[in-house]
């Protein structure tokens, strides 16, 4: 709120930030932003070309664009090398499915109560965000994985939509195999630091989590981790039937204010945060940049930049890892009609379903008779 009141407001400000698409979105709509694609010509730069077509079709809002993402978060899963060993498992494939993930987190759990271990933990399950349930629906389906493409109304009555929720209702609510939400509360999984610890003092032996996720193995962010190559890391579990390996990202942005005092100076400097040297700012924050890759070295070299350094973490697996080339999809939603109340609904409805109120079916039944009403009232009150 302060930094819209700012933008608002004509603050002389040359360039801004943001990591929502949903803030990106509401700024063009209010005509803060200046668009980016003349700048793009000039320099003779094709967006699709330089992003990929995933973020190319989140940022372009009716045939402009108005931010370039400086960084990139893409989902991966951190395991506890030692208790893979001590239980006899191999560790995970570059293109293992989530049917091997569901099986190895099986095997992984053990005990009760108090001393129990579990198989995984994810990370982003949290009271505001259930995203967890989509993400074999996000991979399968790409990009505005709940809107159609005509984005007047909605998906939730796709089969990848149940397959996903199903399978993930199944490990949380069958097999118990991954944290349940309450302990995630009850012991502060969600701070920086304290997750991380917890899979290398084994408490759970996998943790679906952003590559970031190797910086809270800083001595800054809890106690030194004395444990050497604990941490494996691998890639984010493909579908069944998929080519080969798909991961889910979401990326922090940069914008030029429309009343920009200098415009091609904040070009300048977008441009040499996004495009130029991404690595002064996505690098320190163990992120990969927005702009893909030239070739296999300008890949590797990133990489030490993001997995150099950090402690418990195998260094040489994390390195062969992403040197694997994976597609990325991004859940950035850039798309405003229903959005709002269409995501509290998720979370309404993942709240009762993984609390054994509400049914996979009957809750995607809610979600697409709802969610498609949303849209219409929302194309209503825009004249659309």
């Amino acid at each position: 709120m302060t930094i819209n009141t700012a933008l608002a407001s004509g603050a002389d400000i040359t360039v801004m930030t943001q990591a929502s698409a949903v803030d990106l979105r509401q700024r063009v709509d209010s005509g803060i932003y200046m668009g980016l694609k003349k700048f793009m010509d000039r320099d003779r730069l094709n967006y699709a070309e330089v992003f990929g077509p995933s973020i190319e079709q989140t940022q372009n809002i009716n045939g402009d664009y108005y931010s370039l993402p400086y960084c990139n978060n893409v989902d991966a899963v951190y395991f506890n090398k030692k208790m893979f060993d001590d239980a006899g498992i191999p560790y995970p494939d570059p293109d293992w499915t989530w049917d091997d993930f569901r099986e190895i987190a099986r095997k992984l759990t053990s005990g009760s109560g108090a001393n129990k271990i579990y198989g995984g933990f994810a990370a982003h399950v949290n009271a505001e965000r259930w995203e967890l349930w989509a993400n074999i629906a996000m991979q399968r389906l790409g990009s505005f994985y709940y809107y159609n493409p005509d984005f007047r109304s909605t998906r939730f009555d796709n089969p990848a939509m149940r397959e996903s929720l199903q399978f993930f209702y199944d490990m949380f609510m069958v097999d118990k195999s991954l944290v349940p939400y309450d302990e995630y509360t009850a012991l502060q999984y969600g701070n920086a630091g304290t997750g991380i610890r917890a899979l290398v003092n084994g408490k759970f032996g996998m943790m679906i989590t952003r590559v970031f996720g190797c910086l809270y193995l800083n001595e800054s962010y809890g106690p030194k981790v004395e444990a050497s190559n604990v941490v494996g890391v691998a890639n984010l579990p493909r579908p069944v039937g998929s080519s080969g390996p798909v991961s889910l990202c979401y990326t922090s942005t940069s914008s030029i204010p429309a009343n920009a005092k200098n415009p091609d100076g904040a070009w300048t400097l977008i441009k040499y945060m996004s495009i130029d040297h991404p690595e002064f700012f996505a690098g320190p924050k163990t992120m990969h940049p927005g702009i893909l890759f030239k070739n296999a070295e300008e890949a590797r070299v990133f990489d030490d930049i993001i997995f150099r350094n950090k402690p418990g973490l195998d260094y040489d697996m994390a390195m062969k890892l992403w040197a694997v080339p994976r597609a990325l999809v991004t859940s950035d939603n850039t798309i405003y009609q229903g959005q709002f109340k269409i995501n509290a609904l998720i979370n309404a409805n993942m709240s009762l379903v993984f609390n054994g109120e509400m049914s996979v079916d009957a809750a995607l039944r809610d979600l697409k008779q709802k969610s498609d009403q949303y849209i219409l009232e929302d194309l209503r009150a825009m004249g659309r």
